[in-house]
């Protein structure tokens, strides 16, 4: 019973410590279409504000052509890069 207990714990264990990964394409898709609530296709104003603290948070640097504003291709890069964290849209 005791050898059963330490073994469940272990596995348990194990399925905390493993690391999140990257958000993939549909993610990232799913992601965008949420994000982009007026869909003109560029995250701006209320839209971007979220998005664009999460990549300054990131640690990563990012360049957006346009101030306060991301493209769905600058989205998308961040979003594979793991800058918005995977469970950042499905709170």
């Amino acid at each position: 019973m005791n050898k059963l207990v330490i073994a469940t714990a272990a596995v348990l264990g194990l399925g905390i410590a493993i690391p999140g990964h990257a958000a993939n394409e549909i993610d990232c898709m799913v992601m965008w279409d949420k994000a982009d609530v007026n869909k003109n296709g560029t995250l701006e104003g209320k839209e971007a504000t979220a998005y664009l603290d999460a990549l300054g948070k990131s640690g990563k640097k990012y360049q957006t052509k346009i101030v306060d504003q991301l493209s769905p291709t600058e989205f998308m890069a961040a979003c594979k890069d793991d800058a918005f964290k995977i469970s950042f849209y499905r709170v």
